[in-house]
């Protein structure tokens, strides 16, 4: 659970810019700060999706293709994971899921949406140019559930004194990208726009090292059970 709150973030962007730190904010104000923590908190989502994911037991439509909206996922922003199917009852785990390219069932199945319907799908796979849909296989009957991870929108924070939604890992990114928006406003000023474009590198280096980490962390998790 996040413990960090939105005035953290937005008091030390403030010390950093050696401005007020109690409330009384002038050049860079709390309903400014507040709109930036925000907008860096999609930010950090639409950069590494990993940063603020969900796990819900969805009921799937009958078919091969599936979306987030015939999936009533409202918050969705991309597909993570489809772990396994679940019985109609929405407790009983069934079959586990592998993710396949779905070029190599066009080629090698070509009637693959048209073939039976069954109560386990087996594979899942996913279209970058349709990021919010995705295709299973063989299709499902009606009433199937499935379990999915994705990531979701991060709630908005309606104070400063509310937590940040996404994890504490993040509060430097989101900081990073505060003070970015910080020196972006006040890009009439000699030194702003570098300085703008200093913390907007930091901010993406910040979330690059994290994703790198994670990479090779996943890599090094495949070799291990490919051994």
């Amino acid at each position: 659970m996040p413990t960090i709150t939105g005035t953290y973030i937005a008091q030390g962007a403030w010390t950093k810019v050696n401005e007020q730190t109690d409330g009384t904010a002038i050049r860079w104000t709390s309903a400014e700060a507040l709109r930036w923590i925000n907008d860096g908190q999609r930010e950090i989502v639409n950069q590494s999706p990993r940063a603020y994911t969900k796990a819900v037991k969805a009921t799937a439509v009958a078919g091969t293709r599936q979306d987030f909206a015939g999936l009533t996922i409202t918050d969705g922003v991309e597909l993570v994971d489809i772990t396994r199917n679940f019985r109609a009852d929405g407790t009983t785990p069934g079959r586990a899921m592998t993710k396949r390219d779905r070029v190599e069932f066009d080629e090698q199945i070509p009637l693959w949406h048209s073939t039976a319907a069954a109560l386990d799908a087996v594979h899942w796979m996913t279209d970058d140019r349709d990021p919010l849909a995705f295709f299973i296989y063989p299709p499902l009957q009606s009433g199937a559930k499935l379990e999915i991870v994705y990531a979701a929108e991060p709630a908005p924070l309606s104070a400063l004194t509310d937590t940040i939604t996404i994890h504490d890992t993040y509060a430097n990114a989101l900081q990073f990208f505060v003070l970015f928006s910080f020196y972006s406003k006040d890009a009439t000023y000699a030194k702003s726009p570098q300085l703008a474009s200093a913390y907007w590198q930091l901010f993406l280096q910040s979330l690059g090292v994290r994703g790198q980490n994670v990479q090779m962390a996943d890599a090094a998790g495949s070799q291990r059970a490919a051994t």
